[in-house]
């Protein structure tokens, strides 16, 4: 039962994308926000019940990140449309999102043996959600403040370039050792 937990809750995650989506375009930011919060704690709940009683599995490991990305390219277009996201952050990190996914999806050597999240990811993801659910939290008139923002978007744009590049390096060592 509880091996079975962390995949529900990812499952759960996923399936929820669309609510949020509506919740946004709908612009009821403070429902979206508390939304939102659930949705990103709930990350951290799987992967923990997941390590702490062993319960890893190969859909887990595919499903997580999947939904993870759809929940940031989702929440980041429909907040840099709305204006709520400055562009030269929001079209970067969906572009990443959307590059990472496809090319998980895409190639079946990626699909079959997925690269090891490594610290930079899970920081750059960390990053993602807080600055997403700022982003939404002042939207909602929940709190302001300019200063913090601009902090968490650079340091989620510095975040960004690094994974982006790590995992490009990642990706073609892993396909070196595969011709190899």
């Amino acid at each position: 039962m509880i091996s079975a937990l962390p995949n529900v809750i990812t499952l759960g995650r996923l399936l929820s994308v669309p609510l949020l989506a509506i919740l946004l375009s709908s612009h009821d930011y403070q429902l979206a926000f508390w939304f939102f919060l659930v949705l990103g704690l709930s990350d951290g709940l799987d992967g923990y019940i997941a390590r702490r009683f062993n319960a890893i599995t190969q859909a887990g490991t595919l499903l997580d990140p999947v939904a993870d990305k759809l929940l940031v390219i989702t929440s980041a277009s429909f907040l840099v449309w709305d204006g709520l996201l400055p562009m030269w952050i929001g079209v970067p990190l969906v572009l990443r999102d959307v590059a990472m996914l496809s090319a998980g999806l895409l190639d079946s050597n990626l699909r079959d043996n997925p690269i090891t999240p490594n610290s930079w990811g899970k920081s750059h993801a960390a990053f993602a959600f807080l600055a997403i659910g700022v982003a939404i939290g002042q939207a909602a008139d929940l709190f302001y403040n300019e200063w913090f923002s601009q902090v968490i978007w650079f340091v989620l744009l510095a975040t960004l370039c690094i994974t982006s590049v790590v995992y490009c390096f990642e990706w073609r060592r892993f396909h070196a050792e595969r011709k190899a």
